[in-house]
């Protein structure tokens, strides 16, 4: 009895070796897409984002991401939750995907956002990652003044980061 309980804390410890929590930070190019009467209306800023996570083991992690954009002038705001599914390359690169869901505070077009994000980790030693990668999230907020509706399609870009892992 006493090999089987051993047997398994080293199997769960094992298991356990590579979860990790990390801190994210990122920068990047956000575009606003929202349609205004029939018009579609962009608009292409610069976006920052920090955020907290946990990797389980090297198939799986799981992150809450605060970003902020400036609108010349209008801030928009948001929190988002995502898990992103591992895909090991090679011995320190993994390429993700996952769904991703929140909250955007945009002027008058806040509500819940919804999509998903892609991209590449590279393992630089055992506490530092790059990454990089591309997000897209459909928007819920809209507003109508007189009879022009505004609502929010999505908000979408590129971006660069950095993970700390602790």
């Amino acid at each position: 009895m006493k090999k089987i309980v051993l047997a398994a804390l080293v199997a769960s410890g094992a298991m356990a070796a590579g979860n990790s929590d990390y801190a994210a930070i990122s920068v990047g190019e956000a575009t606003s897409s929202l349609s205004r009467g029939g018009n579609t209306v962009t608009d292409t800023k610069t976006a920052y984002s920090i955020g907290l996570g946990h990797y389980y083991g090297d198939k799986g992690r799981v992150s809450g991401t605060y970003s902020h954009i400036d609108y010349t002038g209008i801030n928009s705001d948001s929190l988002s939750l995502s898990y992103d599914f591992m895909l090991p390359v090679a011995s320190s690169v993994s390429v993700f995907a996952g769904p991703s869901a929140g909250y955007m505070w945009f002027e008058d077009l806040s509500g819940l956002i919804y999509g998903g994000e892609a991209g590449a980790v590279y393992r630089i030693n055992d506490a530092i990652e790059v990454e990089a990668g591309y997000r897209l999230m459909l928007g819920t907020g809209s507003y109508t003044v007189g009879t022009t509706k505004t609502v929010l399609d999505d908000v979408s870009g590129w971006y660069v980061g950095a993970n700390f892992r602790f």
